[in-house]
């Protein structure tokens, strides 16, 4: 987070950074610094002492900086609270709009929505909306919500139950392996199959999004439902969740690299495919699977994948 997202102006969050890092800098030296003149300078110095993030050293005009890791810490804390109760009354403001009308509840049970912006806006309102849990079908190319504009942390923060099931399209994506990775590590429970009906969220088992045209890449125009048509979503998800596989962190007996490898051809992927997906020869692919072969004591690829299954080594 930039300072500016606490709500300092931008000559602010340079003065102020010039500040931290040379204490005893004269106005000239931190304007210098800030890529400021001398006026804002000052202003942005009075601004910072208003806010308690400096401070007048006595007998001049010199300041000093507050301690970042208090200063900052209370703001940091505060703008979480304020972020926190925004959700809560986002949350409410939905609900009394879906409670307001029973011939809108009725047009609700259906929507659609168009639009790339459209599709991402409803796909982060429905992830902070979300109270109890998350379950998400993730597959291919990302074309309206990707890693850089998903809610995951904000939620996972919230301490809600994240299930997310990923396919073969997926780990063919550029960081396809990182991001399924980074996801496992900050608490979402990932499993993968073969291939992916279409791509999906589901909130709380009560509400839904999901492309108009099924299985396609493409996601823009989709559909919100709710109501027993939920139901059959959550069916959907559950019976997929249950013939998944884990997906698992790198296991002590074998490096991460084999466990990537490992994935990936469970996954369906050919050599080559994985080789491709990181940064390898084929060659390289082959003798690693040669030598997992033998660390395993089998002699065929069958009996390999047997083995990682039933040894957490995938």
């Amino acid at each position: 987070m930039a300072l500016e997202d606490l709500g300092l102006a931008a000559v602010e969050a340079a003065v102020y950074r010039a500040l931290v890092a040379q204490p005893a800098a004269s106005l000239d030296e931190l304007a210098q610094a800030a890529g400021a003149g001398a006026v804002q300078a000052a202003a942005a110095l009075r601004a910072l002492a208003e806010r308690g993030l400096a401070s007048r050293r006595p007998g001049g005009d010199a300041y000093s900086a507050a301690p970042p890791a208090i200063a900052l810490g209370a703001e940091l804390a505060a703008h979480r609270e304020r972020l926190h109760r925004a959700e809560l009354a986002v949350a409410e403001l939905v609900e009394t709009y879906r409670s307001s009308s029973t011939g809108r509840d009725q047009r609700e049970l259906v929507e659609i929505v168009e639009g790339a912006d459209a599709v991402r806006q409803r796909y982060t309102q429905l992830q902070l909306s979300a109270q109890r849990t998350i379950d998400v079908f993730s597959t291919g190319s990302a074309r309206a919500v990707g890693p850089q504009s998903t809610q995951e942390s904000t939620v996972l923060a919230r301490s809600l139950r994240v299930r997310a099931i990923i396919d073969q399209a997926f780990l063919l994506e550029p960081d396809g392996t990182d991001n399924a990775d980074r996801s496992v590590e900050e608490g979402v429970r990932v499993r993968i199959v073969e291939e992916i009906p279409l791509k999906l969220i589901l909130c709380d088992g009560e509400v839904a999004m999901l492309p108009l045209t099924g299985r396609g890449a493409e996601v823009d125009p989709s559909l919100v439902l709710r109501g027993g048509l939920v139901y059959v979503v959550q069916a959907l998800f559950d019976t997929v969740w249950e013939r998944a596989r884990p997906y698992h962190e790198p296991h002590q007996a074998i490096g991460q690299l084999d466990t990537h490898i490992l994935r990936m051809l469970l996954a369906g992927l050919t050599d080559t495919a994985v080789a491709g997906q990181l940064d390898l020869s084929t060659r390289t692919v082959q003798r690693r699977l040669q030598a997992l072969m033998a660390q395993a004591g089998v002699t065929t690829r069958m009996q390999l994948g047997w083995h990682a299954r039933h040894h957490g080594w995938a």
